[in-house]
């Protein structure tokens, strides 16, 4: 069944324009006697396999037909004009070829492309031996081609599809159809071939190929090893990632490390991180039985077992070949990544159970230099590694489900492509559901192959690559004709590709530079450039999708690097120097908008407050609306509560920490502690609460039903360390000189009624057995924090708000946010209320887990609506339908995929924690 793209009725029959005409006696189709069953294909190896094998050993034998071989052509078994022949020759360029003949030829040629080791001169005309016997008796003439070098040999191999075709026509005359086909690096080979000689190849049939390319799959296998070295040995130089000096000892190593962290649960957690940002399914061992859903053991060591295979793809004959790296991450989110891998739920569980913190991971991840591509080397891997999906034949891919390398996500992109081209009617793709790596068994191939030429007779593909109709073709194969049966096709729809990329967007990046505090920027002018500028604290390489639409759309973009340690004061700044430095170096704008999330998200707030006269309107997300004072002041509340109730001796400073590294393993052991225990978990509820941390479903996006209060406490817990944030806090204390947060004189009784979580906590306490009343009388007790008045006042001038609002603000948050909650906007909400400045804001709300978890089309659809209203003066709808339309209008119109949105209400319960804007200025004295 072709599952992607789905079928149509409008099939192209103009591809058939291009036949070319022949006289010649066609063989007779009529069923063949049962022959001897055949075994198994013998795939050429993977490009990740068999790379790995040249380094570490013989590379596999390919599946050769009987024939004689010789340095110039020569031919075998001739007993006449119309006998079956094989014959073996050198190409001009250095190149073997291999050609079979049948008795009686029916008008079709298939030139067969070897997977990564096979080659040499000794080519083979298919995929297994059974297959080739099976083609040839129906009267198929079978080509085969090798490279003048071995190895990962595409260019090599697209060079040699008219030579051989030179030899077949030479031989046998104009053939009918041409079919290029080939399995892993073959399959690659042979839809790069229909693009590139489409006068020459009619039709393509790849066989667990790399359809979508070495670019997207090289980039997926660097976020995995980039994020397995980051996570688990930053420091180890042999774990080279890209430019490599010596493969041998990079895969050693790799191997040494992976095997050391499968031995430990934080270990395990991080393999399955690294494999889920690749992509890799967790079902891999054809061995194994699949892992049930919720098996998350049994899923992580599937990862683990094919980490080495799938995600450690060997990069240096690749680099050789293309004279330098070819993959980047500038730019990639990686927490966007884990929600693409369709993983994000087995990861999340086996970071708690090892009892880590996943959102500070990501973070570290996010925080780590990233790797820039070299331009030249990229733009070789296009040319010859990496098709475009522009086709003017049918195409008919097949795949397993549990591949490895490539995965099937492949597929996925492959499709997308030749829907963008237009092409989408000319492709099919089938699927095994199953493990491994071109484990085809010699049945399925043939009734592909069967398949294909139907759709070349008669212009239209009908039924025959459903997967019904396929095991019932395959059934018949086997039982006429003694075919190796295998397993059944079935339906799929591969996920999306996390890195769909053929280079390195956006296109051109016109400047680069430093700004003040030696933070990075990136700006770019469209060609078509509308005037207007978004100015995006946080993304200083403009590689990301939104970016990209801003780019597409004709919208100017400058980008700067965000400070350490919290400088809010250098980041405001920053915002003007992006503004003079766009304007200096691109030209003056019409409006300016600044577009931030989380720590940029609190920058663009402060740009807002500030009001500077070249600012047209604001988009913050995810960023800090209730003030710095606020969201530390609650931030302590619930790190005060969880320790004093849990572990009152725990090294958790909470402020003034002097060793941020011990305060983190502090607050996670902490953390951990508090989720061992019934009791404690019932405390994590009551300190949840005090800063509003939410339970939403990492799948749904919803709530969780109050009612599921065990589901809503893992959500807790797994928040807890970021929203009591003591990596940040650290930094920003330094920054700012002191400490600015305190609980003197906090009445948590009345916090925890004004939470909106009174009856919640009172059921947990409830459960456990425990009593809410000494709780809180504990600490009313315990002696509580003060702050640095001289580091509160600056900290109210520098990051809290006037809410005095000059243009408009659009804000965009998570329901699902536990490092800043949705609180936070209703606190904001007051402050420019009581400013008198509401007609200047809205606030909108997408239902999804995590911390600045949107997709591009969210992002998109806000920042349309509020170039809506600079342009108008008047807001338009921002009601979550509406969004959504918008945002489905804005993907719709763009060549990019932006995704989909969720846009929901954002009503909170209860009152905001702990406020603090420009009516408190002043008021705090230390007691």
């Amino acid at each position: 069944m072709s599952t992607a793209p789905p079928q149509n009725s409008s099939d192209r029959n103009d591809d058939h324009s291009r036949r070319r005409p022949h006289a010649r006696t066609f063989l007779t189709r009529t069923d063949q006697a049962p022959g001897k069953p055949r075994g198994r294909v013998l795939a050429g190896a993977t490009l990740a396999t068999a790379l790995t094998a040249s380094l570490l050993g013989p590379a596999p034998a390919l599946a050769g037909p009987v024939g004689a071989v010789g340095s110039g052509p020569t031919s075998s078994t001739a007993s006449g004009p119309g006998a079956s022949e094989t014959v073996r020759g050198d190409l001009p360029n250095g190149g073997h070829y291999v050609l079979m003949t049948p008795e009686r030829w029916n008008g079709t040629v298939l030139i067969w492309n070897p997977g990564y080791g096979g080659g040499g001169s000794d080519p083979s005309a298919g995929p297994s031996e059974g297959v080739v016997d099976w083609l040839v008796e129906r009267g198929y003439a079978l080509a085969g081609t090798s490279a003048a070098e071995g190895g990962w040999a595409v260019e090599g191999l697209l060079e040699n599809q008219p030579l051989v075709m030179d030899a077949v026509r030479d031989r046998l005359g104009e053939p009918e159809d041409v079919i290029a086909w080939g399995s892993s690096m073959g399959g690659l080979t042979s839809v790069a071939a229909l693009e590139q000689h489409a006068g020459i190849i009619d039709a393509a049939l790849p066989l667990c190929g790399s359809v979508a390319g070495a670019i997207p799959m090289l980039n997926g296998s660097l976020d995995g090893t980039f994020a397995l070295r980051t996570l688990l040995a930053p420091g180890d130089e042999r774990l080279q990632l890209v430019n490599i000096s010596d493969e041998a000892e990079r895969q050693a190593a790799f191997r040494e490390v992976l095997d050391a962290a499968q031995a430990t649960p934080e270990g395990r957690a991080r393999i399955a991180l690294a494999a889920s940002l690749a992509q890799i399914p967790t079902w891999t061992q054809a061995e194994d039985e699949k892992p049930s859903a919720s098996d998350w053991a049994a899923q992580q060591d599937q990862l683990y077992q094919a980490f080495m295979f799938g995600v450690v793809s060997p990069r240096q004959p690749l680099e050789d070949r293309a004279g330098g790296n070819f993959s980047w991450n500038t730019g990639v989110d990686y927490t966007e990544a884990l929600q693409g891998s369709d993983q994000q739920q087995l990861v999340r569980n086996l970071y708690r159970q090892a009892g880590l913190s996943l959102d500070q991971d990501l973070e570290t991840l996010a925080g780590a230099e990233r790797i820039s591509a070299d331009p030249e080397a990229v733009a070789y891997m296009q040319r010859n590694a990496t098709p475009a999906g522009e086709i003017d034949g049918p195409v008919l891919s097949l795949h397993e489900t549990g591949d490895t390398a490539p995965t099937v996500t492949q597929a996925r992109t492959y499709a997308d492509r030749a829907r963008e081209n237009g092409d989408e009617s000319l492709l099919r793709q089938a699927f095994v559901d199953r493990p491994g790596h071109c484990a085809y068994a010699d049945a399925e191939i043939a009734v592909l192959v069967e398949a294909m030429q139907q759709r070349l007779d008669t212009g239209r593909w009908g039924s025959t690559t459903k997967p019904s109709h396929l095991n019932r073709a395959a059934d018949r194969i086997a039982r006429r004709d003694g075919l190796d049966r295998g397993g059944s096709f079935a339906a799929a729809r591969p996920d999306p590709q996390n890195r769909p990329e053929r280079g390195p967007a956006p296109a051109a990046v016109s400047h680069q530079g430093m700004l003040g505090g030696e933070r990075a920027y990136a700006l770019h002018q469209p060609a078509e450039w509308n005037g207007d500028l978004v100015v995006m604290p946080g993304r200083d390489d403009l590689t990301g999708v939104t970016a990209q639409w801003l780019a597409e759309q004709g919208y100017g973009t400058i980008g700067y690097e965000l400070s350490d340690g919290w400088d809010l004061v250098l980041d405001e700044a920053n915002a003007e120097a992006a503004v003079e430095t766009f304007e200096r170096l691109a030209g003056d704008a019409d409006d300016v908008v600044v577009a931030g999330r989380s720590q940029g998200g609190l920058t663009t707030r402060i740009v807002a407050d500030a009001a500077p006269e070249w600012l047209a309107g604001s988009l913050p997300m995810c960023g800090g609306g209730a003030g710095a004072i606020s969201t530390w002041n609650y931030k302590l509340d619930t790190a005060f509560a969880l320790r004093e109730l849990v572990d009152p001796d725990s090294a958790m400073q909470i402020q003034g920490i002097e060793d941020r590294a011990a305060e983190l393993q502090a607050m996670n052991d902490l953390v951990a502690l508090a989720d061992s225990t019934e009791q404690g978990r019932a405390r994590a509820v009551l300190a949840a609460a005090l800063s509003k941390i939410p339970a939403v479903d990492p799948e749904t996006g919803g709530e969780i039903d109050r009612r599921r209060l065990d589901e809503r406490i893992d959500r807790y817990i797994e928040h807890l360390p970021f929203a009591m944030g003591s990596h940040v806090r650290a930094g920003y204390e330094q920054t700012v000189g002191g400490t600015f947060s305190w609980n003197t004189g906090v009445d948590y009784r009345r916090e925890l009624q004004r939470s909106g979580r009174w009856a919640e906590v009172k059921q947990a306490y409830r459960e456990a057995g425990l009593s809410l009343t000494e709780d809180l009388r504990t600490l009313d007790e315990t002696e509580r924090l003060s702050a640095d008045p001289e580091t509160v006042r600056l900290v109210e001038q520098t990051a809290t708000f006037t809410g005095r609002l000059q243009a408009p603000v659009l804000s965009l948050h998570t329901t699902g946010d536990g490092a800043g909650t949705i609180a936070d906007d209703a606190a904001y909400r007051s402050t420019v209320t009581a400013a008198g400045s509401a007609r200047q804001l809205r606030q909108t709300f997408v239902a999804s887990e995590g911390h600045c978890t949107f997709t591009s089309a969210e992002e998109a659809a806000a920042l349309t609506a509020l170039f809506d209203r600079i342009e108008t003066g008047t807001w338009p709808s921002t009601t979550p339908r509406q969004l959504d339309r918008l945002a489905a209008r804005v993907d719709a119109g763009s060549d990019l995929d932006l995704g989909a949105a969720r846009f929901t209400s954002g009503e909170v319960p209860g009152q905001p924690a702990r406020m603090w804007d420009v009516r408190n200025w002043g008021d705090y004295r230390a007691k």
